[in-house]
């Protein structure tokens, strides 16, 4: 064997070199392709992964944005009716103080108007007085003081006042109040003899207790 064919040239090993370093960049090459195409791959899937929980995310956001204002409107409504609700409440007070006001002030217009009749007759009365040219026999006088009395004690009983005029009747003492005892052979013990003053009731409560003489 000849040294040359023992030994290769440095054309030759420069040749080997090259024809190594081509195989491993078209190695490389080959891999990196492959690597490249499972990366997209995995992006793609992970990007369509991510896409759908971000829809999802999204149509969750938006469903709760929806309650959430829907809730708010719910609320804003509660609001108003609240409002309405309260405003209603103080113009019912308001009208309610005034009409009580108002029953208040004008509680007596009733008896008041009913009771006009009885002035205008005084009135008539004292003109009757006062005029010198005019003859007044006592029996008209008196007829007169009779038909005013009678209209007042119309007026009284129509208001629910009663008048207590207890000669003869047995000592109450819820309405009537004895001003003194006397002996008396014609009346029973506690039977009223005299009356001082009248008493009266309004509706059945003593507005005045009857002041009374009370036989032993």
């Amino acid at each position: 064997m000849t040294e040359e064919n023992v030994n290769p040239t440095e054309n030759d090993v420069d040749l080997n070199d090259e024809v190594i370093d081509q195989i491993d960049d078209e190695t490389n090459e080959i891999e990196g392709d492959s690597c490249e195409v499972e990366g997209e791959e995995v992006i793609a899937e992970l990007d369509d992964s991510e896409l759908s929980a971000l829809e999802q995310m999204q149509n969750k956001i938006e469903s709760l944005q929806t309650e959430l204002d829907e809730a708010n409107e719910k609320l804003a409504q509660k609001d108003d009716e609240v409002l309405r609700v309260a405003a209603e409440g103080m113009n019912l007070q308001k009208r309610l103080q005034r009409d009580l006001d108002n029953t208040r002030k004008f509680a007596n217009d009733k008896i008041i108007k009913a009771m006009i009749p009885v002035m205008d007759s005084l009135d008539k009365a004292l003109e009757v007085i006062d005029d010198e040219n005019c003859e007044v026999t006592t029996d008209a006088m008196v007829e007169g003081t009779q038909n005013t009395h009678k209209i007042f004690v119309k007026v009284l009983e129509d208001n629910g006042i009663e008048i207590v005029n207890p000669v003869g009747e047995s000592f109450d003492p819820e309405i009537h109040e004895a001003m003194s005892m006397v002996p008396s052979e014609e009346h029973d013990k506690n039977t009223i003899v005299n009356v001082f003053q009248k008493g009266f009731l309004l509706n059945g409560r003593v507005v005045r207790a009857a002041m009374v003489v009370v036989a032993q």
